[in-house]
């Protein structure tokens, strides 16, 4: 693994991880204030390390300082939890509205990465649309039934599960790639 994706996963999982360990120690509040804090430390590290940040861990991250700090000042913890079924939602849709209007916003975001034939850009853009709109309705079933602690450990689950989703998408990037400049996963050579 490059310096460059060592550093992409851990500013990606840190807030996660912290987040979790923190509420085995205490609760759901200052849990949520070490994700926080945990989101701003990943978020300028990453800029610091990379001199940019992707848009995608800028706008969870944005949705986790706002979120947290309503949660944290208002004692609601429904406010964090609700917003990761907002940002699922609101990704499923906007990808769906992006396609509806033939624009494709992985392929705008991920296109200096991946080099792929136009049919992979638009089917991996289905399959994210459909696991972002589970994922916002499995995320309200889980607000609904478990404890804010509990919420945490199905968050952990959630973000594992939607990594290894992510990473099986190498499948399809391989089979769609663009041989002549990308690499046999569909990377772009550098």
């Amino acid at each position: 693994m490059s310096k460059k994706a060592f550093l992409n996963l851990f500013h990606e999982f840190f807030p996660v991880l912290t987040f979790f360990l923190a509420a085995q120690f205490f609760n759901f509040f200052v849990a949520t204030n070490v994700l926080i804090a945990a989101t701003f430390f990943s978020l300028i590290s990453g800029w610091y390390t990379a001199k940019k940040l992707p848009v995608l861990p800028i706008i969870s991250g944005v949705f986790v300082i706002i979120s947290g700090f309503i949660t944290v000042k208002h004692q609601v913890p429904n406010a964090l939890i609700f917003a990761d079924s907002l940002y699922y939602f609101l990704m499923g849709v906007g990808l769906a509205i992006g396609l509806a209007f033939q624009i494709n916003i992985l392929k705008l975001i991920f296109e200096k990465t991946l080099a792929m034939q136009n049919i992979g850009w638009i089917i991996l853009a289905r399959r994210w649309i459909v696991v972002f709109l589970l994922a916002a309705v499995a995320n309200e079933i889980a607000r609904y039934n478990l404890t804010p602690e509990g919420w945490i450990n199905f968050k952990v689950l959630k973000v594992i599960s939607l990594t290894a989703f992510g990473f099986y998408q190498f499948k399809l990037s391989a089979k769609y790639r663009i041989p002549e400049i990308s690499n046999k996963w569909g990377l772009r050579n550098d």
